[in-house]
């Protein structure tokens, strides 16, 4: 697990990793553990620069609250991510209740606070929340995104952004 560059804006690096960020980037410490996204993946690096271009998006127009859903949250990199990038609002849930406690010590790791991150444990089609999001990503199986297609675009108002990656 080495460092690397998702964008000019975001960096992601292990903690025992010297690296230096670019002026003006982001840089998300990870290490590697039991839950997935090391930001190694195809799948999950596609997200994070996403996540960058919609909320830089966002704040060009002049948006300052943005908020943002991570449905299978794993690691918590795509949460971390978009804390770091400015989003106001940042909750995330998993599947595996193994994976909170390990996401939950890599936000804080970024200084991150508890009450800053909601982290869940449920499926995609028990999450509940109140309100609809500026973006939502799913980096999850594909099979689960076909499922959950309609809980997936309740998240959503018009303007939301829907980032959608997974394995086959």
């Amino acid at each position: 697990f080495k460092p690397m560059v998702v964008s000019e804006r975001l960096a992601v690096s292990p903690s025992w990793e010297k690296f230096e960020p670019a002026a003006g980037q982001t840089l998300i410490i990870l290490d590697p553990g039991m839950s997935f996204g090391t930001g190694q993946h195809a799948t999950t690096k596609f997200c994070l620069a996403s996540i960058d271009r919609f909320v830089a998006e966002f704040k060009a127009k002049g948006q300052s609250g943005i908020s943002l859903l991570d449905a299978g949250a794993g690691s918590g990199i795509l949460a971390i991510g978009g804390k770091l990038l400015g989003c106001t609002r940042v909750d995330a849930f998993d599947i595996d209740p193994e994976t909170i406690p390990v996401a939950r010590e890599n936000a804080q790791k970024n200084g991150i606070p508890d009450d800053e991150l909601s982290l869940r444990t449920a499926s995609l089609t028990e999450y509940a929340s109140d309100i609809r999001y500026d973006i939502v990503a799913a980096n999850i199986l594909s099979s689960a995104l076909i499922a959950g297609k309609e809980k997936l675009l309740s998240f959503c108002h018009p303007g939301t952004f829907l980032i959608l990656a997974g394995i086959l």
